[in-house]
Formats: structure tokens, C-alpha cells, sequence
């Protein structure tokens, strides 16, 4: 943990916040583990190409209603938080616990039309968004649906 991230713990620990600045905290909290899990996946083969990076930023700005900058900006946050650590079971109870089922399924969409975005499918891509919708608490069946429709979606 850099200097920076353990000023801003304890400045948050030793702060009292407003109800308003709690919620506001939780709702980043759940935008930030979003933007996590889909880097992770984008990186699964080692890279993550520009068509990557703004199909998340898109992606993001749609989910959360953010404008443009502001997507940039908390995936550049997602971004520095990979570099120190990647927890992803953190990343996904927070969303599992947070968000509806529709929700889930939407973000393991999003995952498939991430690794499919290249035209094709890496050993390890297969393996992370398998493991990242387990932790999500998809069941198999409705993972593979997930990876169905983004199949047909792609190809008409």
C-alpha cells in the first residue's frame, strides 16, 4: 500500500461522514470492483488493446451514467488498484452482495464481448470469466447463456 492510499485510509477511518458521503463511498466502492473485473479480464491474455480500454470506458459510462471523464478517471483508479493488488474475491462478493442478478449476468456479458472483442478466445480469458462469474454466484448453465448471447450478438 503507497503512501497516498494509507493517508487516505486513515484520513476516511478518523473522518466522520455523512450518511450522503457513505452512500456515495459504497456506490464508488461498486463502480470501482466493476471496472476491476472487467481490467482483470481485459488483461487475461497479457494485454489489453485501445479498442479494450474504450469499450470499458463505454461500457462504465452507460452502467453508471458517468460522462466521459469521469469513466477515464475511475478506470485509471481501477487501473492503479490492479498494479498494487488484484483481490478477486473482494472485487466480486462486494458486487454479489450489491447487485441484482441482472446486473451480474449484464457485467459477465460484458466480460465475453471483452475477450471476443479480438476475434478470439485465449485459454486463460475462458478460465477468468468462468471463475470471475463463479465468484459473481452465477450458476454454470446461466454463465454459458451469458456467452451464447454475446456469441450471436457478435456475429450478426
Amino acid at each position: 500500500m503507497g503512501f497516498a492510499s494509507l493517508a487516505r485510509f486513515f484520513r476516511e477511518q478518523l473522518t466522520p461522514q455523512s450518511p450522503e458521503e457513505k452512500e456515495g463511498e459504497h456506490h464508488h466502492r461498486i463502480r470501482l470492483a466493476t471496472a476491476s473485473v472487467l481490467l482483470e479480464t481485459a488483461y487475461a491474455d497479457q494485454s489489453m488493446s485501445t479498442r479494450e480500454q474504450e469499450d470499458i470506458i463505454e461500457y462504465l459510462r452507460q452502467r453508471f451514467e458517468l460522462e466521459p471523464d469521469d469513466a477515464r478517471e475511475l478506470l485509471e483508479t481501477a487501473e492503479e488498484h490492479r498494479a498494487h493488488t488484484i483481490d478477486h474475491f473482494a472485487m466480486t462478493n462486494l458486487l454479489r452482495q450489491n447487485l441484482s442478478l441482472a446486473d451480474r449476468i449484464e457485467i459477465v456479458r460484458e466480460m465475453w464481448r471483452l475477450v471476443y472483442g479480438d476475434g478470439s478466445l485465449h485459454q486463460y480469458e475462458n478460465h477468468l470469466v468462468r471463475k470471475l462469474a463463479d465468484l459473481l454466484g452465477l450458476e454454470h448453465h446461466v454463465m454459458i447463456e451469458a456467452k451464447l448471447e454475446v456469441q450471436k450478438e457478435l456475429a450478426g
